[in-house]
């Protein structure tokens, strides 16, 4: 689309008291908590020979602090295809009964996002975009897929456009079905997010003669037809990966531990190269004040089990 909803979001969020930024207490709690729903998945992809990885800033975390960056508080993981169908079909017997897992092509409930979430039940973590859907709104890890790319340049090229085009629609299908008060108050800050808000909204409302699940469905299948005899995986979430961030095969296996706060969670064979890909040759530099990634919410519970062990 051109234009980044993160930037834009993340520069409203600069002059707006409408989302709520976490204490310091409200971030180490909720830290406390991904690292145990983590610990639990970890355990269960273990007994099951589910292979994933720690990344994105998870990741990076891991190698330039040996844990969460200091001002971040969500947690990453990545899985390759064949090993998130089996965690799929895994899922509920291994961490059904504390877990939500929700994701493309996944049961017959409405699915947010392109990507798998695993959300943990008694807890609450609303965001803006949020209100008012039908999702699960629950404290929560996200789920990456590394898919299988094309050895054709030209044909890379193509499924660069086609999944960017899905993406963007998939997401304003979102702005368009579920609309809230809220978050036209806080796209209407700028005329630049205030346009930026009406185009995404237009959008979803010229494909929403497709159901939402339908959608996400359609991406879910485009960008997984690959087959895993290809030289390159990426994970599909822009352009930019499909013509820039493919890795060999070989950077995934095998997996390796690493260091996570006091735990020892997976990661895969290279994961230096990945963070060097994503993040450029000055990955281990830290960033300016100003260019660090915040995190907002409009509400957020912590449940009572999760309370009960700090």
């Amino acid at each position: 689309m051109g234009i980044s909803a993160r930037d834009i979001m993340s520069n409203l969020t600069q002059k707006s008291e409408i989302l709520k930024e976490l204490s310091k207490e409200e971030s180490n709690k909720l830290k406390k908590v991904l690292l145990e729903m983590m610990q639990d998945v970890h355990n269960a992809c273990k007994i099951y020979s589910i292979g994933y990885s720690l990344h994105g800033g998870t990741a990076l975390g891991a190698i330039r602090h040996n844990g969460f960056i200091p001002w971040d508080d969500d947690l990453d993981i990545v899985m390759m295809r064949d090993d998130w169908e089996r965690f799929k079909q895994v899922f509920d017997d291994a961490l059904g009964e504390s877990y939500i897992l929700e994701g493309p092509n996944y049961g017959n409930k409405e699915t947010k996002t392109y990507m798998g979430k695993i959300y943990k039940k008694g807890t609450k973590l609303i965001e803006l975009q949020d209100l008012n859907t039908p999702f699960e709104k629950c404290i929560y890890i996200d789920v990456f897929i590394f898919e299988n790319v094309s050895d054709n340049r030209f044909v890379r090229k193509m499924d660069a456009f086609i999944s960017d085009f899905l993406k963007a629609v998939t997401t304003s299908q979102i702005y368009y079905l579920y609309p809230n008060l809220l978050m036209e108050t806080y796209m209407g800050q700028t005329i630049k997010s205030k346009v930026y808000y009406k185009l995404r909204r237009f959008l979803g409302f010229l494909f929403s003669f497709i159901s939402h699940k339908r959608l996400v469905g359609i991406f879910d299948n485009f960008v997984s037809r690959h087959p895993n005899t290809t030289k390159y995986i990426t994970v599909p979430t822009g352009r930019e990966y499909y013509m820039g961030e493919i890795l060999p095969r070989s950077s995934w296996a095998p997996l390796q531990l690493i260091k996570f706060e006091d735990r020892l969670f997976f990661c895969q064979s290279d994961i230096v190269g990945y963070c060097r890909k994503h993040y450029g040759s000055t990955y281990m530099e830290l960033p300016p004040e100003g260019k660090r990634e915040r995190h907002f919410c409009v509400e957020l519970e912590f449940g009572e089990e999760s309370q009960n062990k700090k």
